[in-house]
């Protein structure tokens, strides 16, 4: 691969399909590896509703898909054809240089194996760009989580922005993750449910795909008693560095489907579920934050994010001030990421993943022509 000049601004597009299955978000930016530049431009592709429901069923059979080498294959080439539309549609792709390519998550299990669909050698050589792919495995590969990955950049938004210490960076997506920073310690782990339980409720109930606005949930009581009972799972009492599969709470949410309760105080009580696991998250940090950002899908909740600023007393922060979409945190990041793999510098260190020095990640494609 050819040297690049150590701060090189790099042109990169970075990709990003989460577990809410819905499409894929598409940013290009400008990044050294140690700070993004303020122009970037984001594009969301939308998937068709039966893309969705294959998923789906992809994530719900993943064990059939590890045993099944070539069914396997046929789905990395499937999800690497939707990047594809993704990126051409985008317009962004002769404006970049190298493509971050996440890949769809199937599997997570931590210190053990991380599995994204994706074919990273086939998007090298059909879009003649440099791809970077597998963040997780050389992490895993020295016995560290495999998540999270977003600690770093969320810790270079913190700085960038000169925001007050110590601060914590909260993303609500399927699954919540938070990231801690006060200028000696840079701290990562998830905290529990997102949005996941609150959608597949409200999607098992009805026609909707997910609460707007937290309508449904902010009309409802809250069950004090199955509150208590799920958050007495042994996740919430683990310390860092933790983290979970989408499917981890499987079995006490189908305990609560069989439950006979009202739509609203169901939704208010899943709801609360990840708010509490957020706010008793804030117990495993050196200092309590003085600060706070809200990024992913849950920051458009907004019975969530004001029921987080009821019960938290400190400044929360909105990314739109600081050219940041809080839509396009995950698709930025994994271009930020991929520029830190170029230029072989860290992507996971001790209090994020576990490992015991801090770590670079990620494997390099470059197109066969």
């Amino acid at each position: 691969m050819v040297q690049i000049k150590k701060d090189k601004f790099l042109n990169i597009i970075g990709l990003m399909s989460g577990t809410s299955l819905d499409g894929i978000d598409v940013s290009l930016v400008k990044s050294n590896g140690k700070e993004l530049l303020s122009s970037k431009k984001n594009y969301y592709f939308k998937y068709k509703n039966n893309v969705t429901e294959v998923l789906k069923r992809v994530l719900e059979n993943y064990k059939n898909i590890l045993s099944n080498e070539d069914l396997k294959n046929k789905l990395d080439n499937f999800i690497t054809n939707l990047h594809l539309k993704a990126i051409i549609q985008s317009g962004f792709l002769n404006k970049s240089d190298y493509i971050g390519f996440h890949g769809q998550t199937i599997f997570h299990e931590p210190k053990v194996k991380s599995i994204q669909l994706g074919n990273p050698q086939m998007l090298a050589n059909l879009l003649k760009k440099i791809v970077v792919f597998n963040f997780r495995s050389n992490d895993i590969f020295n016995n560290g989580q495999g998540a999270p990955l977003a600690p770093i950049y969320h810790k270079m938004i913190i700085q960038k922005n000169k925001i007050i210490l110590p601060s914590c960076f909260l993303n609500i997506g399927g699954i919540s993750n938070i990231s801690y920073w006060d200028g000696k310690s840079l701290i990562g782990f998830d905290t529990g449910p997102g949005n996941n339980l609150m959608d597949n409720y409200i999607q098992l109930m009805t026609n909707n795909k997910f609460d707007l606005n937290g309508e449904i949930a902010s009309k409802g009581k809250v069950n004090k008693t199955l509150l208590k009972k799920f958050l007495s799972n042994n996740y919430f009492q683990k310390p860092f560095p933790k983290s979970l599969d989408k499917y981890y709470f499987n079995n006490e949410f189908n305990s609560f489907k069989q439950i006979d309760i009202k739509l609203s105080d169901a939704m208010s009580t899943l709801a609360e579920i990840t708010i509490s696991s957020i706010i008793d998250s804030f117990k495993l940090f050196p200092k309590f934050p003085k600060s706070m950002i809200i990024a992913g899908g849950g920051y458009k909740n907004k019975y969530l994010t004001n029921r987080l600023k009821e019960k938290i007393n400190i400044s929360f922060y909105d990314l739109n001030e600081f050219n940041h979409d809080p839509d396009f945190i995950e698709s930025e990041l994994i271009a930020f990421l991929a520029a830190r793999t170029i230029r072989k510098i860290p992507i996971t260190f001790p209090k994020t993943t576990g490992v015991k020095q801090p770590l670079t990640g990620g494997e390099v494609f470059n197109p066969i022509l």
